[in-house]
């Protein structure tokens, strides 16, 4: 593999900034190279996760460091991923729409679904462009972590169109384990908005634990997460 970033991932990149340089915040227009976060050549290396737009300036200064003579500080690649993550928001938060998803046993005409079986539901509120999105249940039981749901449309494999005001509504089973168990049920579920610029958008996970006398589920939020993906 010789660490060269593919046309789309450079194109994506260049969308995702707006052409500004992902160090200074420049706007750049041609002036901006694609540079690798960790040296070209090393395993990974052409992956988009390491690539960083930047400005011909900071492209220089990001590797001018001297190991030898250490004076002030580097910028090692958690530091760059972090601001290219910041600059990259910037640019394509307005693509994300508000997105309500809820766990729920409810059905039409008052009627529930009974465990194993649960449904969820995901809407778009916006009135902005079609986005597209994937769903990763994740269930404990008690102390134990039992995995994420064994279906491809519920374990983040599959993604999912969302047109706006639409809504989808599915449902899954679960382990057969939780229907006769006493202990603790709790759904931790996570979305990923993916933009038309092909960027993914996690949101927060959150929590539902079941309420078995009820057969209901009620929200739990999870703090537990780091809000970005540096976990400073």
């Amino acid at each position: 593999m010789n660490g060269k970033f593919s046309e789309n991932d450079k194109i994506k990149c260049l969308l995702w900034c707006d052409r500004h340089c992902c160090l200074c915040g420049e706007a750049c227009g041609t002036n901006i190279e694609i540079a690798h976060i960790s040296p070209k050549g090393e395993s990974d290396s052409g992956n988009i996760d390491n690539a960083i737009p930047l400005c011909f300036d900071c492209h220089s200064e990001i590797g001018r460091y001297n190991e030898d003579h250490p004076k002030g500080n580097k910028y090692k690649p958690l530091e760059l991923k972090t601001r290219r993550e910041q600059i990259y928001d910037k640019y394509t938060n307005h693509l994300v729409p508000t997105i309500y998803f809820n766990i729920t046993q409810d059905l039409p005409q008052g009627q529930k679904r009974n465990l194993p079986d649960v449904g969820i539901v995901v809407t778009h509120q916006g009135d902005s462009i079609p986005v597209r999105f994937s769903v990763a249940v994740q269930v404990f039981l008690g102390s134990k972590d039992l995995g994420l749901v064994n279906l491809s449309q519920y374990n983040g494999e599959s993604l999912w169109n969302l047109n706006p005001h639409f809504g989808v509504s599915g449902h899954f089973p679960l382990p057969p384990e939780v229907v006769e168990s006493t202990e603790r049920l709790e759904l931790r579920v996570s979305v990923t908005v993916i933009d038309q610029y092909g960027r993914p958008h996690k949101l927060l996970p959150l929590g539902w634990i079941y309420m078995k006398d009820r057969n209901s589920w009620y929200l739990e939020p999870i703090g537990n997460e780091p809000i970005s993906g540096c976990g400073l």
